[in-house]
């Protein structure tokens, strides 16, 4: 799960930076700190990841609570602009691939959960 956690923050991290860095190439009219919010999701669950090494527990709460965040974040910003028509440009890109990745990394954290309860409860 550990490094589903590296694997997913990493890949926010670099959407942010090139939605930030790289706007012309994508096509935005102008830079954006706005571009940046995948890493700001990313660096908090990178940082729960590297938790994660020494307390598997709290680490992994701490990745997947951001991870959630930025779920609701991207759905609260993805669902309204499907439903208006306007999904379109390089920001409607960004934050929808933020949201699957989140999505993801939360879903399979929330098995991951799951199963290691149902495993201590089995053990006991």
């Amino acid at each position: 799960m550990r490094n589903l956690c590296f694997l997913c923050s990493a890949a926010l991290i670099t959407l942010g930076l090139v939605g930030y860095l790289g706007w012309e190439a994508i096509g935005a009219s102008k830079q954006s700190v706005t571009a940046l919010i995948p890493a700001f999701i990313g660096l908090p669950m990178l940082l729960g990841g590297l938790v994660a090494l020494k307390s598997t527990m709290a680490g992994m709460h701490i990745a997947v609570l951001f991870s959630a965040l930025g779920a609701l974040a991207g759905l609260g910003r993805v669902i309204p602009t499907v439903i208006n028509g306007e999904f379109s440009g390089p920001g409607s890109v960004l934050i929808a691939i933020m949201t699957a990745v989140c999505l993801f990394f939360t879903v399979m954290a929330i098995r991951s959960f799951r199963a290691a309860r149902r495993a201590r409860e089995g053990s006991a």
